[in-house]
């Protein structure tokens, strides 16, 4: 039976939950999306659902890949393929066609991000004319790693958005991933985010965004520090505040390899737990 490709805002967001679920189930980092969680990815990383492509063989999904678009530049996120129609060209199918998508949209360049030893995916991106990028490092520390020393300094509770909007620009060395960007965190902002910071003579010289724990596990979305001050001053006493306020497993995605944070995350004990590269393609 032909394979047919599809806009996927012609399916429910059941059906496209369903699908990416799926394809995801059996993945290094499983998915398991429930629809109002998909519906605030699809918004706060601005897909396009209109242009994001899902294939079809008969009345049965068997594969979604998703384009967002910001400017000039774009993002593709959730290629997936159901596991019993890989290894048929479906995969090749969908990113080929997003990527003619993307051109006549007018992008001028798309990126990903892709698990570092998953070298089929590596070698697929790479034969339509992707380039490997930067390395990206997932950092957690686990609580039974137990506390932190206390430091003699507090944190304080600021609102997320006036942190962003204040410090957010002039507070990162390193060109963020699309998941962590400014444009992504202003909508958790509106949407649970906490933010917590370090305060000196009334100004904010470090802070830390993130959701506060849910069964066991803590998510920062951001982590900053005023390069006036330094990491090494201002980053340690915030993140030793953050684990004497939450004593559990907290977990911090994508931090671009070549960031000075990478020191700090490592000396308060956090582990690299999983490595990405960004890939990119000009159109």
């Amino acid at each position: 039976m032909p394979i047919t490709l599809h806009p996927a805002s012609e399916f429910s967001t059941v059906q496209l939950i369903a699908l990416i679920n799926a394809s995801y189930r059996d993945y290094a980092t499983p998915i398991h999306f429930q629809p109002a969680q998909f519906d605030f990815f699809v918004r706060s990383h601005d897909i396009l659902l209109a242009h994001s492509l899902v294939a079809r063989e008969g009345e049965r999904l068997i594969g979604l890949v998703l384009l967002g678009r910001r400017g000039s530049r774009g993002w593709v996120s959730g290629l997936g393929v159901a596991p019993d129609h890989r290894g048929q060209g479906v995969a090749r199918a969908l990113m080929s066609a997003v990527m003619e998508k993307a051109q006549r949209l007018g992008l001028t360049q798309l990126q990903l991000e892709v698990l570092s030893d998953n070298l089929h995916a590596r070698n697929l991106y790479e034969s339509l004319g992707w380039r490997l990028g930067r390395e990206l490092l997932v950092w957690e520390r686990d609580e039974d790693q137990g506390p932190l020393p206390i430091h003699r300094e507090r944190a304080v509770t600021m609102p997320p958005r006036a942190l962003l909007e204040a410090h957010f620009d002039a507070w990162h060395e390193t060109r963020p991933c699309w998941q962590r960007e400014k444009a992504t965190l202003l909508h958790y902002a509106d949407a649970g985010m906490r933010g917590w910071a370090i305060v000196r003579d009334e100004i904010p010289v470090a802070y830390v965004l993130g959701f506060p724990p849910r069964e066991g596990r803590m998510h920062l979305m951001d982590v900053a520090v005023d390069p006036a001050v330094g990491y090494k001053s201002a980053g340690r006493a915030m993140i030793q505040n953050l684990h004497t306020l939450f004593r559990t497993t907290t977990q911090l995605p994508n931090e671009p390899v070549e960031s000075s944070l990478n020191f700090l995350f490592a000396a308060m004990g956090y582990r690299v737990t999983l490595r990405q590269h960004e890939m990119t393609v000009d159109l």
